[in-house]
C-alpha cells in the first residue's frame, strides 16, 4: 500500500489572495486640512461615526451625491466638573454595536475622530485622571484594536481619522538643572491610541501649507502604494487616491 505523501505546510494557508480594490487608512491633520472631506469623497453608502459633530457644512456638498449615514456620539468632559464614568460606558458599548452592523452594509465606514472614541473608551474603562495611574492599558488597547482590525476581513473602504496634539517626552525641564518631567518637544503627532497607524494600510497626514492642500503619505500599501509611499503629494480626492493606490482600476470602480 503506498505511503501517504506528507504534506509539511497542512497546517498553514497558503499566501494566494489578490489585493482588495478598498482603502483601509488613517487619515491624521489639523483642523481644516479636508480630512473629512475626502473620505465623504468615497462610494456610498457612507456610514460615518461622528464623535465631534463636526460634519456641518462638510457633508452638504455631498450628500445629494450618495447615500450618507451619520450616527453622532454626545459626551465630552466638562472642565471643573467629573463626567459621569457610565455615560461613557454606555457610549462605548452602543458605538460598538453600531460599528459591528455598519461594517456588514456600507461600501464605506469611517470614524471621526478616533481621537475622541479614544478618550471616551479611556474614561469609561478608567474614569477620571485623578483617580490614580490606569493599570489595563493592554486591555483598553486590545478593545479599541479588535475594532479597528475587523473591517479587514471584508469588502469595504474604512477610515479613521485623528486629530493632532502635542508631543510630550520624559527628560530635563531645565537643562541647567537637569531636573527631570516632561516637556513639550515642539511637535504635533496624531492624537489617540498610538497603534493605529501599525493597524491601517495606510497612512495619510492631511496638510495646509504656503495655501496649498497637501497629502503626507507614510506607510501605503497596495499594487501602487511604493510609488507614492513616503511621499507629499497635491491633495487628491478619494476617488483619484485610489486610482494610484490600484493603478489597475479606473473611476467607475470607486464611484
Amino acid at each position: 500500500m503506498p505511503k501517504p505523501v506528507q504534506n509539511d505546510f497542512a497546517r498553514f494557508t497558503l499566501a494566494n489572495q489578490p489585493a482588495k480594490p478598498r482603502i483601509v487608512a488613517g487619515s491624521c491633520g489639523e483642523v481644516g486640512t479636508r480630512k473629512t472631506s475626502f473620505w465623504l469623497g468615497a462610494p456610498g453608502p457612507i456610514v460615518i461615526f461622528s464623535f465631534d459633530r463636526g460634519l456641518e457644512g462638510v457633508v452638504e456638498p455631498y450628500q445629494t451625491e450618495k447615500e450618507i449615514y451619520v450616527k453622532e456620539y454626545d459626551w465630552a468632559t466638562a472642565p471643573g466638573k467629573e463626567a459621569d464614568q457610565g455615560a461613557a460606558q454606555d457610549i462605548v458599548d452602543q458605538f460598538t454595536e453600531d460599528f459591528e452592523h455598519a461594517i456588514t452594509v456600507a461600501r464605506t465606514v469611517v470614524i471621526d475622530k478616533e481621537s475622541d472614541l479614544w478618550s471616551v473608551a479611556k474614561y469609561a474603562r478608567f474614569g477620571p485622571p485623578e483617580k490614580g495611574r490606569p493599570d489595563d492599558w493592554d486591555g483598553l488597547k486590545a478593545q479599541i484594536r479588535r475594532l479597528l482590525n475587523m473591517p479587514k476581513a471584508l469588502d469595504l473602504n474604512f477610515g479613521v481619522i485623528q486629530a493632532m496634539r502635542n508631543e510630550w517626552v520624559q527628560g530635563p525641564v531645565n537643562p541647567n538643572s537637569g531636573k527631570a518631567g516632561i516637556k513639550q518637544t515642539g511637535v504635533r503627532i496624531p492624537a489617540g491610541m498610538e497603534e493605529v497607524e501599525a493597524i491601517m494600510h495606510i497612512n495619510i497626514e492631511h496638510l495646509h501649507q504656503d495655501g496649498e492642500f497637501l497629502m503626507k503619505i507614510g506607510k501605503a500599501r497596495g499594487p501602487g502604494g511604493r510609488d507614492i509611499q513616503y511621499q507629499t503629494i497635491p491633495a487628491v480626492d478619494f476617488v483619484t487616491f485610489a486610482q494610484l493606490v490600484f493603478p489597475d482600476s479606473n473611476e467607475g470602480d470607486w464611484v
